[in-house]
């Protein structure tokens, strides 16, 4: 039986439809077992708590567990090393912060490419630091303690090398004009801990972190690093309103998978992450913490990956930061 030229351009209109079905289907049925969720640090942290507080959300809602797996080490990048062996079906995702858009410019050798190697699900929420300084230091705005690094010499502390702490000291010496020298730390705390006995004259650490430590005069916060105040704490300026225009400074938390995972797949994981996020307990949690949701989904999440990687390269180069 002959064939129409009709019946054969609708059979060519509808091949795209027909094949993309399967992927269609597979996303709607996702998930049908477990899910692995990699975390890069040690229990307790920032990234931790919010991956569990996640895992508590998905596992609810899709009626499968979703493992939360801890996997420190070598910078945060053991977890997401990890994460290229997983097959590429979304049934394993890992959450990455701004450190991760910085390695590539700041290491020689990481094991997979950034962001090549994964697809952006979704920016989850932002968080403000707080530049906060010994309280004995003879400053108590921005204004001063940029007036005193043009007189003697000052340090900053940091957790490591390209973390937001260590690159925000350096935004800070390039938009200021000062060079205060960075010093290395272990983590978060330890840095506090330097900053409070005076062993370095300021840091940039988290709102979450530094607040109670602040509050108590442990240390003098001086400025916020968000674009807008923290309804946290209304009455501290930002960075940017106290000598340093343009000075933005946030710490993101995002969701990656492989790279070559179905694009139903990842709109999905998206979609009910988002979900999770717009939860009121979850949103009144955030923001108890000083975190702002973002939910913004892959189109937007993976361009901006590729951005923030230009972004710290271009910090990087200035500053003459050589990998490490």
């Amino acid at each position: 039986m002959p064939v129409s030229r009709r019946h054969l351009n609708k059979l060519a209109l509808s091949a795209p439809l027909l094949a993309a079905m399967p992927r269609l289907g597979r996303a709607a049925e996702f998930p049908g077992h477990a899910v692995r969720f990699i975390v890069s640090w040690t229990p307790g942290g920032g990234a931790d708590s919010l991956a569990r507080l996640l895992s508590k959300g998905l596992t609810e809602q899709w009626k499968q567990p979703v493992v939360v797996e801890n996997k420190p080490g070598a910078d945060a990048t053991i977890g997401i090393q990890a994460l290229t062996m997983a097959p590429a079906d979304g049934y394993t995702f890992a959450i990455i912060i701004t450190s991760h858009a910085v390695h590539p410019s700041v290491r020689k050798a990481l094991p997979y490419r950034f962001p090549q190697d994964f697809a952006g699900v979704i920016n989850m929420v932002e968080a403000p630091n707080l530049l906060v300084v010994n309280p004995n230091l003879k400053v108590d705005s921005v204004r001063d303690l940029i007036a005193l690094g043009k007189t003697r010499s000052l340090n900053f502390g940091a957790p490591g090398l390209g973390g937001p702490g260590h690159l925000g000291g350096v935004m800070f010496n390039m938009m200021a004009g000062i060079d205060a020298v960075h010093v290395p730390y272990a983590g978060g705390s330890p840095t506090l801990t330097a900053v409070m006995r005076g062993d370095v004259d300021f840091m940039f650490t988290t709102l979450l972190s530094g607040l109670p430590h602040a509050k108590s005069g442990r240390v003098k916060a001086i400025a916020i690093t968000s674009a807008n105040r923290s309804p946290l704490w209304p009455e501290l300026p930002t960075v940017a309103e106290s000598g340093l225009k343009g000075f933005e400074l946030v710490t993101w938390y995002g969701i990656i998978t492989r790279a070559g995972t179905p694009k139903p797949i990842v709109d999905r994981l998206a979609k009910d992450i988002a979900a999770v996020l717009a939860q009121p307990e979850v949103t009144e949690r955030m923001a108890a913490e000083g975190m702002r949701v973002v939910a913004a989904g892959p189109d937007e999440f993976d361009p901006y990956l590729q951005s923030e990687v230009r972004r710290w390269a271009s910090v990087v180069k200035q500053a003459n930061i050589q990998p490490e």
